[in-house]
């Protein structure tokens, strides 16, 4: 053992003759820490398990906690522009079965699928053969017609006149007055069924309704039309409800989209919006011109119509479409969404009163990755806590807040 570790000390016996000790040094600082405490107090020393110090036997109290660092941010009063996105395909302005007016044979086409008209184009015509007999026949029962009319005219005439001087019987005028109202009659109705044998004739070339384009064909040469169909659609003709083509009028298109239900506030006739269509090199500016008025059951949305402009005919029914519509600005109550805690049916945030923490329930709503609109909980002017010190925070803990909060 080092010597300079030793202390020597004296004491005397109970004989009163002193001795001379030899302690090492950590023996006597214990002994000297023992001096000036009272039993009670080195009792309570020797009970302690070693290491441990007076400092640490006590606990501070939760008033003595150290108050949690945060900083604040304010709810912002702002207008908002929030984008209403619906998705759905393009389809024609107009689009249209054509079948024959007159029952008959097939006998030829003038356009083929793909193919561009104009107004009054001719598309397909019937045989014509039966028509033109028919208009012919018109034309002789008028001259006959016409014949009948003129005899019972001169006769009138000439009765009249006789009736004038007394020589004819009332009854005898009355028989020559109703021939002559019958013939006028007949000439009448022959004049008709010849008018309605031209327009048959006429109406055996079928045209293009208007400006559009071939986009289906159903009926070929040789195939007998009827005009009355037989199908549950009864329409254009041909058996079955089909006509011989279909045509579409797509210089201008309309983009058919759905929106959530709860976005219809958002939007109104007018709204303007982009609509981006899968597989074009650009976007086409739009307005909202049809909202729908009925909600779909099923899937909850709503469908709007937005007319685009397509004199090249680039653009095709049937294309994927999705379009952005831009509402009108709107004031909200936004918060930093860090500052919002708890699942989204049960959120809240913690704002500073008095120099501690309180709990406030809110509601909010998502706008984006960086803001959450408050509908319902908290004003301006509160003081919401935010920092890295967030999650420690509990209800009534003391807090100390020292700046506002910046990114």
């Amino acid at each position: 053992m080092n010597s300079a570790n030793i202390f020597q000390i004296y004491e005397f016996d109970g004989a009163g003759f002193m001795r001379k000790l030899m302690v090492p040094g950590i023996a006597l600082l214990l002994m000297l820490g023992a001096c000036g405490k009272s039993e009670e107090e080195a009792a309570a020393d020797a009970s302690k398990p070693a290491g441990t110090s007076a400092a640490t036997s006590q606990s501070p109290s939760a008033s003595e906690q150290k108050p949690i660092e945060l900083s604040i941010v304010r709810p912002q009063t702002e207008d908002i522009l929030e984008p209403v996105v619906g998705t759905g395909s393009i389809a024609a302005s107009q689009k249209s079965n054509i079948g024959p007016s007159v029952t008959g044979i097939l006998n030829k086409t003038f356009v083929a699928v793909g193919d561009r008209v104009k107004e009054g184009d001719p598309l397909f015509e019937i045989r014509q053969t039966d028509y033109v007999t028919r208009l012919q026949e018109a034309e002789f029962q008028v001259k006959l017609a016409q014949a009948d009319f003129t005899n019972a005219k001169s006769e009138y005439e000439r009765i009249s006149e006789l009736k004038a001087s007394g020589v004819v019987s009332r009854g005898q005028m009355d028989k020559i007055q109703a021939q002559y109202s019958v013939a006028d009659a007949r000439l009448g109705i022959a004049r008709a069924n010849l008018a309605k044998a031209k327009q048959a004739l006429d109406d055996t070339t079928v045209r293009a309704p208007y400006d559009g384009v071939i986009v289906y064909q159903y009926k070929y040469r040789g195939e007998f039309l009827s005009t009355m169909g037989g199908g549950p659609m009864m329409e254009g003709g041909g058996g079955g409800g089909r006509g011989v083509f279909d045509i579409s009028k797509i210089d201008i298109v309309a983009a058919i989209v759905e929106i959530p239900e709860t976005k219809l506030r958002f939007v109104r006739l007018g709204t303007p919006g982009v609509v981006h269509i899968d597989g074009m090199a650009k976007d086409y500016p739009s307005q909202v011109h049809v909202i729908n008025d009925q909600v779909d059951t099923v899937s909850r949305k709503v469908q709007l119509r937005l007319a685009i402009l397509n004199p090249d005919y680039a653009i095709k029914p049937g294309l994927f479409a999705r379009a952005t519509l831009t509402s009108d600005p709107r004031p909200a109550i936004t918060l930093d969404r860090r500052a919002v805690l708890g699942p989204r049916d049960a959120q809240y945030v913690f704002v500073a009163v008095d120099g501690r923490a309180k709990k406030v329930k809110i509601t909010g709503r998502e706008l984006d990755a960086r803001r959450v609109e408050i509908v319902e909980g908290l004003t301006p002017e509160d003081r919401v806590l935010i920092g890295p010190n967030l999650m420690r925070v509990r209800d009534g803990d003391a807090i100390s807040v020292e700046m506002a909060y910046v990114d």
